[in-house]
């Protein structure tokens, strides 16, 4: 089975008493190995445009909400092993994957015209005027930065997190597009570890990336962190500057 290294189809949906926003993208980026060759690969077309019905109880419950569901579009066009990867409320599952179902496409082929099996994700957004939009469930957790081998300040007094430390409490995340693209991330739970600064004031500053599930998570994930609002970590009950390494993931169980 091949990978597609770009997919682009959008459709915009009826959807009941609201509308659901389907983007089909590809599952995964290619090794580099098979870059050449997945770059040859003609993606699959959409034929039939099925509305993802705006489920009963979430207009009762006035939400929002959104899904993403992986599958193979095999050699006929035909949607297979499609997979619910994960939905922002459970209201939502049923119709999304029975519309799945539904979609029928032209298939993939190769640059000779031959079909060819693909994963994509089709990430459905349900969306009604007056509804509210769940708050993403981002979770955190603070740890000691890596390599951390003294709890002793540095030359500018900074502290790092050690387990002789307060650590800093998140008051407030400000979330800017980190809980949308970890949402869709088909990798784990979206998770990244960045290592901050905090100030005696709670604020972040000079943040460096060590992990990400993928790489288009990094900025949102950084700009979220930054203008978050946090209480400073202490030693001895002062507050003082504080190095620690922040983990983030779209729901699950967060720990550094």
């Amino acid at each position: 089975m091949r990978h597609l290294s770009l997919i682009a189809l959008a459709l915009l949906l009826g959807a009941g008493f609201g509308y659901a926003q389907q983007n089909t993208t590809a599952a995964d980026t290619p090794e580099p190995s098979k870059q050449s060759s997945a770059k040859k690969i003609n993606p699959p077309r959409l034929l039939n445009q099925v509305n993802a019905i705006f489920p009963y109880e979430a207009r009762q419950r006035r939400i929002n909400g959104c899904c993403l569901i992986l599958l193979t579009v095999d050699v006929k066009g035909m949607p297979q092993e499609i997979k619910l990867v994960r939905c922002s409320d459970p209201s939502f599952e049923k119709n999304s994957l029975s519309a799945i179902a539904k979609y029928r496409f032209n298939p993939a082929t190769t640059k000779d015209g031959a079909p060819v099996s693909v994963k994509i994700n089709v990430d459905i957004a349900y969306w009604m005027e007056g509804n509210t939009s769940p708050a993403m469930p981002v979770l955190y957790a603070f740890g000691s930065p890596p390599g951390i081998t003294s709890a002793a300040p540095d030359a500018d007094g900074v502290y790092p997190l050690t387990e002789s430390c307060t650590p800093p409490i998140m008051t407030k995340f400000s979330d800017n597009g980190y809980g949308s693209a970890a949402f869709v991330s088909l990798k784990g739970n979206g998770a990244c570890d960045i290592v901050l600064t905090m100030s005696t004031k709670g604020k972040a500053t000079d943040p460096k990336v060590t992990r990400c599930d993928r790489p288009e998570l990094e900025k949102p994930a950084i700009e979220s962190l930054l203008k978050s609002q946090y209480t400073p970590g202490m030693v001895n009950g002062k507050a003082v500057p504080m190095r620690a390494s922040v983990h983030l993931e779209y729901g699950g169980d967060a720990k550094p």
